[in-house]
C-alpha cells in the first residue's frame, strides 16, 4: 500500500513538474518569435 501511494505521488508530482516545465520552454518561444517580428517592423 506504501509503495502505490508513493508510485500515485510521483506521478502526480512529476506530471507536474513537465507540465510546467513544458508551458515555461513554449512561453520562452512565443516570446523569441514575437521579439522577431517586431525586429522586421522596425527594420521596414
Amino acid at each position: 500500500m506504501n509503495n502505490l501511494l508513493f508510485f500515485i505521488l510521483g506521478l502526480i508530482i512529476g506530471g507536474l513538474g513537465m507540465t510546467t516545465l513544458m508551458c515555461l520552454l513554449q512561453v520562452k518561444k512565443v516570446n523569441e518569435y514575437e521579439r522577431r517580428l517586431y525586429q522586421e517592423e522596425q527594420e521596414e
